[in-house]
């Protein structure tokens, strides 16, 4: 199996047509698919079923793609080692949106004190959108609290988040409440589908809570913000408000029988070749981790 046979199948996987895929690869219909003929032949499976003038994958015909998305990246990693000049490669790493407000200021001064002339670039996003992005080989590393390693992700636990109900005194000077009881206060929280908001909404169900926030918002910081102007009690990473807590604009509230915390791990694809850089840097971004959250 070649590196054009594998870079025609992908062409025609992402055109779900021979004669397109021929058009873009500058090649004939015919060659194409005595290309895809080939491969068929070589794994003793079909690859495509044909529904009118689109080509669908089978199951094995999508297996198949996803390794040679990886054999190809490959590829192109070798070639880069093999021609790197003194401008190292850039590492692409992902981070959810909460991470990038908390962990990433102290984790990117890290790895630039460790390595300066290592070269890597942030790619924000949600937990969702990450792991779409590590199966499609736009990013290499990412950091998220979504665990999914039947989908050929390999998940390292690095961290625990802990997260607090905050308030300004203007607001309300109560130092505890019980779940039930903010239901009479004005709740500010992130918006549905959120890893704070899930983990939230976890503890609510477990004590019959329905949660009816007065404001929902995207990022934590805002909310915090918000919290200081005293509009209501926000539901935000420890960390970020440690600050505001210290200089006095908040202070927390004590949210009897919850407790929130949300795991995060370092995740990669488990069919990645770890080479010594990669390993090197999955271990800096763990002991920065281990530095914050220890």
């Amino acid at each position: 199996m070649t590196k054009r046979l594998l870079e025609i199948y992908l062409t025609v996987c992402d055109t779900a047509s021979m004669t397109q895929a021929a058009e873009q690869l500058g090649m004939s219909q015919p060659s194409v698919s005595g290309a895809i003929a080939q491969l068929e032949k070589n794994y003793e499976t079909r690859l495509f079923e044909r529904h009118g003038k689109t080509l669908e994958l089978t199951s094995q015909g999508r297996r198949l793609r996803q390794y040679a998305e990886t054999i190809l990246d490959q590829y192109d990693r070798a070639w880069e080692s093999m021609h790197e000049t003194e401008n190292a490669v850039s590492v692409p790493v992902g981070i959810t949106n909460e991470t990038a407000e908390t962990f990433l200021p102290s984790l990117a001064r890290y790895l630039l004190s460790e390595n300066a002339e290592r070269k890597f670039s942030f790619k924000t996003g949600t937990s969702k959108e990450l792991m779409t992005k590590l199966l499609h080989h736009e990013i290499d590393l990412c950091i998220a609290d979504r665990r999914e390693e039947e989908n050929g992700l390999t998940c390292l636990p690095l961290y625990k988040e802990e997260y607090c109900a905050v308030c300004s005194d203007s607001y309300s000077r109560e130092n505890s409440f019980s779940l039930a009881e903010l239901k009479s206060s004005r709740l500010l929280l992130r918006e549905e589908g959120s890893g704070s908001r899930t983990c939230f909404e976890a503890a609510a169900v477990r004590k019959s809570f329905r949660i009816d926030p007065f404001l929902e918002a995207e990022s934590d910081f805002s909310l915090m913000k918000l919290a200081e102007s005293g509009i209501g009690i926000a539901v935000i990473p420890r960390k970020l408000a440690e600050k505001s807590l210290k200089k006095k604009r908040l202070h927390t509230i004590r949210i009897k029988g919850a407790d929130f915390r949300r795991q995060y791990y370092l995740i990669y694809r488990s069919d990645m070749y770890i080479d010594q850089d990669y390993s090197s840097l999955i271990d800096e971004i763990k002991e920065c981790a281990e530095k914050e959250y220890d």
